[in-house]
């Protein structure tokens, strides 16, 4: 697959005569970077940016180049670990300090990206000049690293629900297309720097990252599937037209990303890639059979959970398109976030309890402390110590003044309700008002499927993808229960959050789980989403995301209300929550009440006649 067409791959002009940070050799660059204040992060960095900067700049040999860059790449990769603690785990609406910190890490990838392009570029049109290397392997190495970096640039913007911004597609393209016309596309990469083992891996692992709905996951999930990619990445195939065939089909020679190739309406051309991902799928299928739906660990922070290898399979497999036609609308929305918020609002406004014993219910003594004079706080010390006064320790006998003086001191930061708890004071009770707050937020637009919403800085900053809401318009008093799908960050620093209606008339019960001993777990919250015949879409029950497993057997229970279950398949999952199917299992009582006055069914029934 070598093409004749010309590279787009931009880089700075060699202007710059002077380099003042170092002598332009390895040594001095090593010496240079380690001398680095590696506590103070904003000052590595800086200093990082401009040292890169200038040596984008200064004309030096490309194989010195290569050596420079490669002595201050380690300080590189700990500046952008430590940049990253910075930025990810933040609010939805990002504050200005995080939100500048992820801007220097873009920035950082995209100067040490254009350091190695120059290395590649150079090499290709100096080969006859350079000596003590391959020229093909010091450009392969250095468009494989240049990809690395441009793919670590592409997981921040989708971690931060952001648009790839103005020619991250092409220049990921153009680094494979490099590479391609100069046939080093399959070279293994002897030190491939924690990226696949060839440049064409690289790339797919960066393709594929566009292609599996990443506003749909988790910060967290991003990083696990990016780290399973590169192991995935042989098992997808990318073929140049005719004759191929592939979910997706991506052109090196644009600035978009894979598109659905039965949506690609412009001329087939030469630059036109097909990406099979059938391999992977079986794959993926394979991994989830044989581990049970159990999470792939790569790191003790890093899992890759079995419902995104499931999202995975269905986002990489299948092509899927919106239902129904958006529509603008100007009425607001008011939301509440999470199971339990959810709960309390489709109950009528009625705390778990009362749900379940009805509105009379009063908490047990056990759990009214204030009224009950047997159960507060008694001001005494410890039996033990005062009926062994004489064996009490004292550092100050055992160790002396000096050594007794020395202590190792902890800082843990409580909030305000559980230090009064630890420390025995009065604490006033949240409401439920409190604990289940209420927002009003803008719709964007809406269909019969879904709403679009613009997030604003008032409204809950923990919000993530994958997280349950409850619903209610403007005219309607029923609350309705939906799903986060997907969050967009747009330029003009809006937040969209896309969401997806499960049900218009979930139900609120409590769980009780059965163990195989018989003995029942306390109850938890779930809700029953009807079955909806219209649709053909069966009765389910959501649950938290722990705790509940396909084939346990449950008992569901509110106020005059019980009935037996056992959970089937398990349909969907989240973060924050699991969906199975259900059947309902008569209980003895119910057997023995139904009707029997048909006839018998047994041909020996006759005979109780006679006798």
């Amino acid at each position: 697959m070598v093409s004749n067409a010309p590279i787009k791959l931009k880089i700075p002009k060699q202007d710059l005569q002077q380099f003042s940070l170092f002598q332009l050799d390895e040594g001095a660059a090593r010496d240079w970077a380690q001398s680095l204040p590696v506590a103070n992060t904003q000052s590595v960095v800086q200093q990082l940016r401009h040292a890169l900067s200038d040596l984008n700049r200064v004309e030096i040999s490309p194989e010195n180049r290569y050596l420079i860059i490669e002595s201050l790449q380690p300080s590189l990769l700990v500046a952008l670990s430590n940049l990253e603690r910075r930025y990810l785990n933040q609010p939805l609406v990002m504050p200005e300090e995080p939100r500048q910190m992820a801007e220097v890490a873009g920035s950082l990838c995209d100067l040490a990206a254009t350091a190695y392009s120059i290395v590649a570029i150079h090499a290709i049109q100096q080969r006859d000049s350079i000596r003590n290397t391959n020229p093909a392997r010091l450009a392969a190495e250095a468009i494989h690293r240049a990809l690395l970096f441009s793919g670590h640039k592409l997981l921040l913007t989708f971690q931060l629900h952001r648009q790839v911004e103005l020619h991250g597609w092409l220049t990921l393209h153009q680094l494979y297309a490099l590479a391609e016309a100069q046939g080093l596309q399959k070279l293994p990469i002897n030190e491939p720097l924690g990226g696949a083992s060839t440049i064409a891996g690289n790339y797919v692992q960066a393709l594929l990252l566009g292609c599996c709905k990443p506003n749909q996951l988790r910060q967290s999930d991003l990083a696990a599937v990016y780290r399973g990619l590169r192991d995935w990445a042989e098992l997808v195939q990318l073929r140049q037209p005719p004759g191929a065939e592939g979910i997706f089909l991506v052109n090196i020679d644009s600035d978009q990303p894979p598109l659905y190739s039965s949506l690609y309406n412009e001329p087939q051309n030469p630059q036109c890639r097909y990406v099979d991902t059938r391999g992977l799928i079986r794959h993926l299928e394979d991994l989830l059979q044989a581990g049970g739906g159990k999470d792939i660990t790569y790191g003790k922070d890093l899992r890759l959970a079995g419902n995104t290898v499931e999202h995975l399979i269905k986002a990489l497999g299948s092509m899927s398109l919106r239902n129904f036609k958006r529509v603008s609308s100007p009425h607001p929305l008011w939301i509440s976030i999470g199971l339990s918020a959810a709960h309390y609002h489709l109950a009528g406004e009625r705390v778990f309890e009362r749900l379940l014993y009805g509105d009379q219910y009063m908490p047990p003594a056990a759990s009214r402390v204030a009224t009950n004079p047997f159960l507060q706080h008694q001001e005494r010390g410890d039996l033990w110590q005062q009926a062994n006064p004489e064996e009490d320790f004292s550092p100050q006998e055992h160790y002396g003044e000096t050594e007794a003086a020395i202590e190792v001191e902890h800082r843990i930061d409580l909030d305000e309700q559980t230090r009064a708890e630890l420390l025995g004071e009065d604490t006033e009770p949240l409401s439920a008002d409190e604990r289940y707050p209420i927002f009003k937020v803008q719709l964007a637009n809406g269909s019969p499927g879904g709403y679009c919403l613009e997030w604003s800085e008032g409204l809950p900053g923990d919000t993530r993808s994958g997280d349950l809401v409850s619903l209610k318009e403007e005219q309607s008093r029923g609350w309705v229960l939906a799903v986060i799908r997907w969050i967009s960050q747009l330029e003009n620093a809006r937040t969209l959050v896309g969401l997806e209606l499960l049900s218009p008339k979930a139900k609120p019960y409590g769980a009780l789980i059965h163990s195989k001993t018989g003995e029942k777990s306390a109850p938890m919250r779930v809700l029953l989403l009807p079955e909806v015949k219209l649709v053909g879409q069966p009765h389910t029950l959501i649950t938290p995301r722990a705790g509940f497993s396909e084939r346990q057997r449950i008992t569901l229970v509110r106020e005059g209300e019980e009935y037996f279950i056992q959970l089937l398949r398990q349909i969907t999952a989240t973060a924050s929550f699991a969906q199975f199917d259900f059947r309902y299992i008569k209980q003895m009582g119910e057997v023995l009440g139904e009707d029997r006055s048909g006839h018998l069914a047994s041909p020996y029934d006759s005979l109780w006649s006679k006798i």
